[in-house]
């Protein structure tokens, strides 16, 4: 989960900036960043329990939770 966590600080401090801003702003940055790797690594998880190929798995997660496409916050 480490792992993920990292890779989303520095994915959404170089693409997502203005969103980085807010949630420090908020004081919410990093419960954030533990909450996205939770859900991404519990959502692995359950994928690869169900059959799923772990590399199609992961790049599911990461997808949807850590390397968040910035044009969703335009």
């Amino acid at each position: 989960m480490i792992a993920f966590e990292k890779m989303a600080k520095k994915h959404w401090e170089k693409y997502l900036p203005d969103h980085v801003a807010y949630l420090k702003k908020k004081g919410k940055y990093e419960e954030v960043i533990k909450e996205a790797a939770q859900q991404a690594s519990e959502e692995l998880a359950i994928l690869v329990k169900d059959g799923a190929q772990i590399e199609a798995a992961k790049e599911l997660v990461l997808k949807e939770y850590i390397l968040i496409d910035p044009e969703i916050f335009e």
